[in-house]
């Protein structure tokens, strides 16, 4: 197996204690845009928008800058980049994932509503019955969407961030 290549890449930094607590900290952020959209008449209609994707992207950018500014002579490498973006895309994931499922319970209860129109108005859902597509928009279903999507998008997010954040390369081993 003369064409399989081995990458041997150093670990510079305390990557577990990085992305839980910036996974906290975007969890906590993606929230409060959710309710500054609400405060500002602009209330949610779906779990996860381009707005709540376009800032988390930019929450990963600037942790991983902040991270990797903390580490010994800034060296990181593609590896520890990406490791710490998709983790603390997850954890910002499952902090947002709650939020919402608070937020459809107790702060804006006609999420479901909005939400079971949109879904009404889609061709391809009309196979479903009403009481399906109800169970689909359901406070616990947008809370569990708003994990999954979010959590996907973060594995995207975190190899565009970590590719362009990175400073070091890994060796190549024969």
């Amino acid at each position: 197996m003369a064409l399989v290549k081995r990458y041997n890449s150093q670990m510079h930094g305390n990557y577990w204690r990085a992305l839980l607590q910036y996974g906290f900290y975007g969890g906590l952020l993606l929230s409060f845009v959710v309710l500054l959209r609400y405060w500002l008449i602009l209330p949610l209609s779906q779990p996860v928008t381009y707005v709540e994707n376009i800032i988390l992207l930019l929450l990963m950018i600037i942790f991983l800058w902040r991270y990797r500014s903390k580490l010994p002579q800034e060296k990181i490498t593609f590896k520890e980049g990406y490791i710490v973006t998709v983790g603390l895309g997850v954890v910002a994931s499952i902090v947002y994932g709650m939020f919402i499922y608070l937020y459809a319970w107790k702060i804006d209860p006609a999420i479901s509503d909005r939400c079971f129109a949109i879904q009404r108005a889609i061709e391809a859902n009309n196979m479903f019955s009403d009481d399906q597509v109800r169970v689909m928009t359901t406070k616990q279903s947008l809370a569990l969407s708003a994990i999954m999507l979010s959590s996907i998008l973060s594995v995207l997010w975190a190899m565009i961030t970590a590719l362009f954040l990175r400073t070091e390369k890994a060796e190549v081993m024969k």
